[in-house]
């Protein structure tokens, strides 16, 4: 399976939040369910394709699962493994029968009858695949993605950043420097840290790059708590919008008041991504 190009994992949504909050209300749902049919059509979202996801998870229980940034995997009995990228706009949905929705490429149902799982996509952008092993896995996105913005420690940041002269924005979207991060959360962490996002980690000193760190991890664990952002149309596997969308400081904010002093937000275009900050909490 070839690997997603680097500027197309830099650009997608749902971010790390939301995958983990699919993640978190999905598992109760399926945990220990086993796959009786895949009901779809040959799409570009099944991989390798229809007929190869189909095989690989039909008769199979799911076990468990694991996240990396954005990826969401499920693990399945006999050392088989699910992924789930989302994409721009993929949704796992938990729902008895048919959804009654469009753009539905996939539906999986389980053997004990109960709500089947619905992959709805409107971009398809994101997709579903099959692993045989682990070492397929991580041939993968899987294994090519750097450690999760959630879970890496202070001093595996500070290593990882410093002494870069490029945009300290570029390298926090960097997926195989940090994975899960994007646009809106890379924006937020910033501006909650106080440091332009065009400045360098060159010219940041290391407590510049720790109070980054520790504004990074406050920022996805109050996403989290608030079931994620939902700025387009990101769901849980619940169907519930997420809420962290009103507390956002300065994502697509321009020309309202920083919630800090009152100055606009400002907006800048960096490395081909909208970029919003405060100029005056920001120097």
């Amino acid at each position: 399976m070839p690997a997603a190009p680097a500027g197309l994992i830099n650009s997608l949504m749902p971010e790390l939040p939301e995958v983990e909050s699919v993640r978190r209300t999905l598992m109760p749902g399926i945990l220990d369910r086993r796959v009786a049919e895949v009901l779809a059509r040959p799409s570009r979202v099944l991989r390798p394709d229809l007929e190869g996801f189909r095989r690989g998870v039909t008769g199979r229980r799911v076990t468990g699962s694991l996240r990396r940034g954005k990826l969401l995997v499920l693990t399945l009995e006999d050392g088989g493994y699910w992924a789930v990228h989302l994409g721009m706009t993929g949704q796992l949905i938990l729902a008895p029968g048919e959804l009654a929705a469009d753009h539905v490429h996939a539906r999986v149902v389980f053997g004990d009858g109960g709500p089947g799982l619905h992959y709805r996509d409107l971009r398809k952008f994101g997709y579903l695949a099959y692993y045989p092993d682990r070492d397929q896995l991580m041939a993968g996105l899987y294994g090519q993605m750097g450690p999760d913005a959630l879970t890496i420690s202070a001093e595996e940041f500070v290593a990882r950043l410093a002494g870069r002269k490029s945009p300290i924005k570029s390298l926090l979207l960097d997926q195989r420097r940090l994975a899960g991060v994007g646009n809106i959360y890379a924006d937020e962490s910033l501006h909650r840290a106080g440091i332009h996002p065009q400045r360098g980690p060159a010219e940041l000193s290391r407590q510049d790059l720790l109070r980054l760190h520790a504004s990074l991890v406050e920022t996805l664990d109050q996403a989290l708590a608030q079931g994620g952002s939902s700025v387009k149309n990101f769901v849980d596997a619940e169907g519930r919008a997420g809420t962290f969308q009103e507390a956002h400081r300065v994502y697509r904010r321009t020309g309202q008041p920083c919630p800090a002093c009152g100055a606009p937000v400002e907006r800048v275009v960096l490395g081909g991504r909208s970029t919003h900050f405060c100029p005056v909490c920001q120097r």
